[in-house]
């Protein structure tokens, strides 16, 4: 069952329920409230007159009766007596000596005699009753009043409401019928649009909403679903993003691999050449001495390259995140590294200038050590002959500078960085390198989150930046 009809049913039966308990406990609460609050006012009444009447001439005590059964707000009749129950007022007149009182709409009459005494039992009149009080006038002469009244019977009242009942229930069930029918309809219209939008939004449309107005759980349910679905959304982006990435990755790891294999091929093409002229004893390569220490030079560079492939790869591997992270003094890495350098430039005629502060950084300390070591073996490498090279360091940047053989022109700075590129000038892997270094810092300071650039300067000058993470420089 849909629970439209559900809510209908439920709702239709609690209207029901409701109404019919009501009607009988209006059956018989009624006649017990009626005479409850009648009787209260009655009594009001009848004291407030004794106020009235107390201490005032017998006269005018006489007279304001009178006027009390006629200006009255209750049907109550007053009778003044003296204490030995002799009745004072209303007078009977000469020769009457009882006095009717009708009490009531019933018709039934109370007949006092004069001589009676006003010990009335009132329970044989239908519904009547009566209310005494001790009363002096002016002269201090006590007297009885008594107060008569009779209660209008409410019994036929019941029974013309117990007739009207099954007029009233069949109202109530149409009335409440069509109430409970709509608000179904109301509540569950917007169920039904709830629904309709969670359908559309499986589309992972982003302009989808669940447009719910108000402010009870209906509403909230469909604000959370926006929230939900929003959230939904933001990570299927992301994880597009994170896909296309890792592809990314992939396709960058299967051309490295080609230029790799292409770059290795060749060396051991003329490696493979050489010895066969050495086994074969064929012209120039008689002098095995000699090309045993190609072979050397040719295995070595080989080895050189295999072991920087190795480090690509590892960089590859591994996350920021799952590299020794530690903080360490920048300048006691590159003080340890410029050992060889400073060597290395006296016997180049270089001239070194170094600048030097201290920086205390959270990094991998090897792999900075690799980027150091490989941006001054290029700077050493391109440097003309008797030409300047400049490190400078402070807490916020590393800079290298070098007056370079050639400067490199925009085409090949935005390749410089592309794994085993060697400009045209260097083609040479005993000049130019493997053509992995730039690639391996690049690698590097991207997995430490750390901007670089690489530009030429006047003068034919090359300037390689690194700028440090300000988050992560520990002061």
């Amino acid at each position: 069952m849909k629970i439209m009809w559900k809510n209908f049913l439920f709702s239709i039966s609690v209207i029901f329920t409701v109404t019919t308990v009501s009607l009988v406990i209006l059956y018989f609460v009624m006649p017990i409230y009626y005479e409850y609050t009648k009787l209260n006012t009655v009594e009001r009444e009848f004291n407030k007159i004794t106020d009235d009447l107390d201490k005032k001439p017998l006269e005018e005590i006489k007279g304001r009766i009178d006027k009390q059964l006629f200006e009255g707000q209750e049907a109550i009749t007053l009778i003044l007596s003296d204490l030995d129950g002799k009745i004072v007022h209303p007078y009977l007149g000469e020769g009457s000596n009882s006095l009717n009182i009708r009490l009531g709409d019933q018709g039934e009459t109370k007949i006092l005699d004069s001589s009676d005494v006003m010990n009335v039992e009132l329970s044989e009149l239908d519904r009547g009753k009566e209310l005494t009080s001790t009363i002096k006038d002016n002269r201090g002469i006590e007297y009885l009043l008594t107060g008569l009244y009779s209660l209008q019977p409410i019994s036929d009242a019941s029974a013309v409401l117990l007739q009207i009942y099954p007029f009233l229930l069949v109202i109530d069930f149409l009335i409440g019928g069509i109430a409970a029918y709509f608000y179904s309809r109301f509540s569950t219209k917007r169920i039904k649009q709830i629904s309709m939008a969670t359908n559309q939004m499986l589309s992972l449309d982003h302009t989808i909403k669940c447009e719910i107005k108000g402010k009870d759980e209906l509403a909230l349910l469909a604000q959370d679903i926006n929230q939900l679905d929003q959230t939904l959304l933001t990570t299927i982006d992301a994880l597009k993003a994170e896909v296309a990435k890792v592809e990314g990755i992939e396709r960058s790891k299967a051309e490295f691999m080609r230029v790799t294999s292409h770059e290795l091929k060749t060396p051991v093409a003329s490696l493979m050449g050489i010895i066969d002229g050495m086994i074969y004893n064929v012209g120039k390569f008689k002098d095995r001495e000699h090309y045993l220490a190609v072979c050397k030079e040719i295995l070595q560079q080989q080895a050189d390259m295999i072991q920087n492939v190795l480090t690509v790869s590892k960089l590859d591997m591994f996350s920021l995140e799952e590299t020794n992270q530690e903080v360490f003094s920048l300048r006691e890495v590159i003080e340890d590294k410029l050992k060889t350098y400073r060597l290395l430039a006296e016997i180049n005629q270089v001239e070194l200038v170094i600048h030097l502060e201290e920086c205390l950084i959270e990094g991998n300390k090897d792999e900075i050590g690799k980027v150091v070591n490989n941006l001054l073996s290029n700077a050493f490498r391109y440097t003309k002959a008797n030409g300047q090279i400049d490190l400078f360091l402070d807490q916020h940047t590393l800079v290298i500078e070098n007056q370079a053989v050639k400067a490199l022109s925009k085409a090949e700075l935005s390749q410089i960085f592309e794994p085993f590129y060697r400009p045209d000038f260097s083609r040479n892997r005993e000049t130019g390198g493997s053509g992995l270094g730039l690639f391996i810092v690049k690698q590097i300071l991207d997995k430490q989150g750390w901007n670089f650039s690489f530009k030429e300067l006047e003068g034919e000058r090359m300037c390689f930046s690194i700028y440090f993470d300000t988050e992560r420089i520990i002061i």
